[in-house]
């Protein structure tokens, strides 16, 4: 069995984004099954999806290293193609899309007028002539007649998925989108219609799960009113619509499982866009929501449950604590395997990393600090030398990953007070990253007295630990941040 998770739009995006890194944490239900990403998006340049994608290509280059093999750290393998985006218009083509062009209006108008002018019943001429390259504008009647005609195609990154799923007894598909927009709205049952008429009469068993998001953030926009766009003022009854269609298609649904997850306390966004770089907001708790829903499928076995399950907050003059996420362990589980990873980041690249680029510069001794002597100098297997290009690049692609997990998880933590501004971490001192998921005090800054902690038991631990190589020393500090 194997996990897929597909994301659609940006929001989709941001929610893939949550799922690898709790399975970097070691959330997912089996950590020796892999878990095959990837996206769709009309727009490419997306600054979510854009960040989804660094993401994914920083856990990558971390877990597949040789050199930082070890048994704890991102044991989830992740798998994608080379380019693991969709988009159904041609890369090629130098003039943008738009509906009428897609579908070869002028052509259908001299071949057929009726079905020219059924095509003008159910467009309007700004839906038909609206360029489409940073999606679909809120708009799913235009992303879905076109999603119908291009997904699950010959090319990549559909070709890989095809494959792996054919050859997959029991598959469990994840896909993820929101249901007020206009990528995800009309992605979301297109394309799990056009898998499961896929795999009709193929020998498998794969199961279709889901996330819609609903309405989480609103924006005040004047600029771009005369142009086609989502609407805020519209996302209720969009959503209202669309949980109408989902009711009254019930018995016709594909999916096994589907998971409605929204926030009514919606935080409005400063810095709204239509699409493109621009489109870059912040990390939200509700997409935290959207990648339990996916390990929870992935860890059901499909049984019956007894019926649709209902959960409310209420987080009136409130703030969201641990005991909300729906971990299946009061929320101890992702709380206590988060604050690990948190931990290891922060100690990584506040203290170990700038340790060893210091060692390698010459600006101190080795003998400074007596874990490098005997995780490096020592090393079991092989003396590990800081001058190796190979080791500097498994080093840096640690760093990588970890400031990229600081990004996402720092953003989670101020989602409700930043009116959804995504802050790079050059905005943020690491010594004032504080839990703002709960008023508790279980994941306040690591402070000298912790790290010094840390410091001592990485000297004593004499070299001695899992895994090969690097991964030796990266295994011990990981350990060692799990009780601080």
């Amino acid at each position: 069995m194997g996990y897929y998770a597909i994301g659609i739009g940006g929001t989709g995006s941001k929610c893939l984004e949550s799922l690898m890194h709790l399975a970097a944490a070691g959330m997912m239900p089996n950590l020796k099954e892999e878990l095959y990403v990837l996206f769709v998006d009309p727009d490419k340049a997306n600054g979510s999806l854009e960040r989804a994608v660094t993401t994914l290509e920083c856990y990558k280059t971390f877990s597949n290293n040789p050199q930082l093999a070890q048994r704890h750290l991102l044991q989830t393998k992740i798998d994608s193609v080379a380019n693991p985006i969709f988009s159904p218009f041609d890369d090629g083509d130098d003039d943008k899309p738009h509906l009428e062009k897609f579908f070869n209006y002028a052509g259908l108008r001299l071949a057929d007028d009726g079905a020219a002018d059924l095509f003008e019943v159910l467009y309007s001429e700004k839906e038909r002539t609206t360029q489409l390259h940073e999606g679909f504008r809120g708009h799913p009647s235009i992303g879905a007649a076109i999603m119908a005609q291009t997904v699950l195609g010959g090319d990549e990154p559909w070709k890989t998925f095809q494959a792996k799923v054919a050859n997959d007894a029991n598959a469990k598909i994840f896909l993820a989108g929101s249901i007020f927009g206009g990528t995800g709205a009309s992605g979301f049952p297109t394309i799990a219609k056009l898998i499961k008429s896929a795999l009709d009469g193929k020998p498998i068993v794969a199961q279709i799960g889901g996330a819609l998001i609903l309405p989480y953030f609103t924006f005040i926009d004047a600029d771009h009113d005369n142009q086609l766009r989502a609407k805020a003022e519209h996302f209720l009854m969009n959503t209202q619509a669309a949980l109408e269609y989902y009711q009254r298609a019930s018995k016709d649904l594909v999916y096994n499982a589907i998971y409605l997850i929204g926030d009514d306390s919606q935080i409005q966004l400063k810095n709204f866009s239509l699409g493109g770089k621009a489109q870059q907001n912040a990390q939200h708790f509700i997409e935290i929501y959207a990648a339990l829903a996916a390990i929870h499928f992935f860890g059901n076995d499909g049984a019956a449950d007894g019926g649709t399950q209902y959960f409310r907050l209420n987080r009136a003059n409130k703030p969201l604590k641990w005991a909300d996420l729906p971990d299946g362990a009061g929320g101890v589980k992702i709380q206590s395997k988060l604050r690990q990873l948190y931990h290891f980041t922060v100690a990584y690249l506040d203290v170990y990393k700038p340790m060893l680029d210091d060692i390698r510069r010459g600006k101190v001794s080795g003998n400074d600090a007596p874990w490098y002597i005997d995780f490096f100098e020592r090393n079991q297997s092989n003396r590990i030398s800081l001058n190796d290009a190979k080791t500097e690049a498994s080093l840096n692609s640690v760093k990588n990953y970890c400031e990229d997990f600081l990004v996402w998880f720092v953003n989670v933590q101020h989602s409700k007070d930043n009116n959804g501004k995504f802050n790079p971490l050059n905005k943020f001192d690491l010594t004032e990253v504080t839990n703002r998921i709960s008023s508790d005090t279980t994941m306040q800054p690591l402070r000298a007295k912790a790290l010094n902690r840390v410091w001592r038991n990485m000297c004593s631990a004499k070299g001695k630990s899992d895994g090969a190589d690097i991964g030796k020393f990266l295994n011990a500090l990981y350990q060692n941040c799990e009780k601080i």
